[in-house]
């Protein structure tokens, strides 16, 4: 009879342990929208892997994601658009390409991202490859900050 009351009473605990927790509700996070809208100015660039930064004055450059969709850049440099347009992403909560659509044209253009955090903040990566398709482009930027950020 002790022996019936133990196997009873482990089949309930067994029971009980298997339906008491739900191991999928501990793991479903939900990942965040990434906000990539901002002034972006360029912190470094390198053509076919070498570093390029120095040869030329890239500090006035800056690409302008505004939050409504719209983008203009300023003191135009080789990038994948020229004229102002509007920008998106593949993906708001893991963007991998950055696409962007000059007024007056039905082309979208998209061009490959990172997104990284970098010394505690977010830089963006972007590869490209303007004109000659045998250059290709990375250009690290960083997120101009304003009193809101």
């Amino acid at each position: 009879m002790k022996n019936i009351h133990i196997i009873i009473g482990t089949l309930l605990m067994l029971l009980l342990g298997m339906t008491s927790c739900s191991t999928t509700d501990a793991f479903d996070v939900e990942e965040a929208t990434k906000d990539i809208s901002g002034v972006w100015k360029l912190k470094s660039v390198s053509r076919n892997g070498i570093d390029i930064t120095n040869d030329m004055d890239f500090s006035q450059f800056a690409l302008n994601l505004n939050a409504d969709g719209s983008y203009t850049i300023d003191n135009y440099l080789p990038f994948v658009v020229k004229e102002n347009g509007t920008w998106g992403t593949d993906d708001p909560k893991m963007p991998f390409q950055l696409s962007f659509k000059e007024e007056n044209t039905k082309d979208l253009v998209n061009v490959e991202l990172n997104y990284p955090i970098v010394n505690g903040e977010r830089s963006l990566t972007i590869k490209l490859s303007p004109g000659c398709y045998s250059n290709t482009y990375t250009y690290q930027l960083q997120r101009v900050k304003n009193n809101n950020q």
